[in-house]
């Protein structure tokens, strides 16, 4: 057993330093700094610094409760107060007189979050367990372990700057950019990637996207989505941290195919989970108000897959000036519609296009996926059948197999 406990923590401290490798990756992966890589890192996040200081306290947080009892009761109503204070702070930040009263809430809030991690680490572990998403490590063939262990911080999770050549829709390189930059920030970040050298090509397509979260370890999701959204995002980064035992997850840098793989397996498991954890557990809060919806038949996937279609066709005949023209014409329409895309590029269709269930791509990935996932016939079926793919044709065959 003792063997097992020192493998056991080694492999967590790979993971972590796994995470944290890959978030220095996504910056530093060009090598020699150039102009585009100083334009982010002016306002580089720094993942090794947010381990040190979220990691220890987390754990010391769990070994200090480590004998308290909670009724699931209470639990629910602890979720239920979190939560509740979430939209107090997002009414009062709209009160110029509320300050006072919404740095009492913010406080009172803040008291709860390690307590709410912890409640759904736990449900979203048992979710894991019934699903097979465990590992069996010999001799313990029986043991069911969840691994990595879910682990997560609600926080402000890091943007991404997103490059793609304006020639093509290729996602050439992203960076981790600090969250909260102001629009006057961001603006400058893409203006002046754009304006870098380019050695006689076309020049590159810049975005800086938020994001929905991202699997340092312990995992970060954004506190500021809605609670459905929030389950959704956990089930996701810990998709990714799983995957990283498996072809698929060591194989996430290898090239785009595989990391459309690997993102993709994890929208689609983490959707299907967090359905499941909703169903199960309901929500902490009354249902909000349906969102309006954009009117006379509009159909944003469709619109957007032709858009993306109709590009590629113009960027492969060279006409890059036309096809930028049509994707700021498309982004009008779109916001006409009820539907706001800040800016619509090359970049924005390379980032988003690497999700292949995405409207923003044409990837067949993404429908070979889903026909895995509906013949899988559950969540974790599926992810255990897809974290052995290391490429589409791989997926090609586990398909043809029938």
């Amino acid at each position: 057993m003792r063997r097992f406990v020192v493998a056991y923590l080694a492999l967590l401290a790979l993971l972590t330093g796994l995470a944290v490798a890959g978030g220095l990756y996504l910056f530093d992966r060009t090598g020699p700094s150039d102009t585009i890589e100083a334009a982010a890192d002016a306002h580089a996040y720094d993942v090794a610094s947010w381990e040190i200081r979220h990691l220890p306290g987390k754990w010391l947080y769990k070994l200090g409760h480590l004998l308290q009892s909670r009724s699931p009761a209470q639990d629910g109503e602890t979720l239920r107060l979190y939560f509740q204070l979430g939209e107090d702070i997002d009414r009062l930040e709209r009160d110029p007189s509320a300050a006072d009263r919404l740095e009492a809430v913010s406080r009172q809030r803040d008291e709860l979050k390690n307590e709410v991690e912890d409640i759904l680490e736990g449900r979203v572990t048992q979710l894991l367990k019934e699903q097979g998403l465990v590992i069996n490590p010999g001799p313990f063939t029986d043991l069911g372990l969840v691994f990595p262990p879910v682990d997560f911080e609600v926080d402000f999770p890091p943007r991404v700057l997103a490059i793609s050549p304006r020639d093509r829709i290729e996602l050439d390189r992203s960076y981790l950019l600090a969250p909260g930059l102001d629009p006057a920030t961001v603006t400058a970040i893409e203006r002046d990637a754009e304006a870098a050298p380019a050695d006689g090509e076309a020049g590159v397509s810049a975005l800086v996207v938020p994001t929905g979260g991202i699997a340092t370890y312990p995992s970060i999701v954004s506190e500021l989505a809605p609670y459905d959204i929030l389950i959704e995002d956990v089930f996701h980064e810990w998709l990714h941290q799983y995957l990283a035992l498996f072809p698929l997850g060591r194989g996430y840098f290898a090239g785009s195919e595989t990391r459309t793989l690997n993102e993709t397996v994890a929208d689609l498991a983490g959707h299907e989970l967090a359905r499941l954890f909703i169903q199960r557990y309901g929500s902490p809060l009354p249902p909000a108000s349906p969102a309006v919806t954009p009117s006379g038949g509009f159909d944003f996937t469709a619109e957007m897959r032709a858009l993306r279609q109709r590009v590629e066709q113009l960027l492969a005949d060279g006409r890059i000036t036309e096809a930028e023209a049509l994707m700021a014409q498309k982004r009008d329409k779109f916001e006409a519609q009820g539907v706001y895309i800040r800016r619509l590029n090359q970049a924005y269709f390379a980032f988003y296009g690497s999700y292949a269930d995405a409207p923003a791509s044409i990837d067949p990935i993404g429908p070979k996926l889903q026909k895995l996932l509906e013949r899988a016939g559950s969540p974790g079926q599926f992810v255990r059948q897809a974290a052995q793919l290391s490429s589409q044709s791989d997926l090609d065959r586990l398909l043809a197999q029938g």
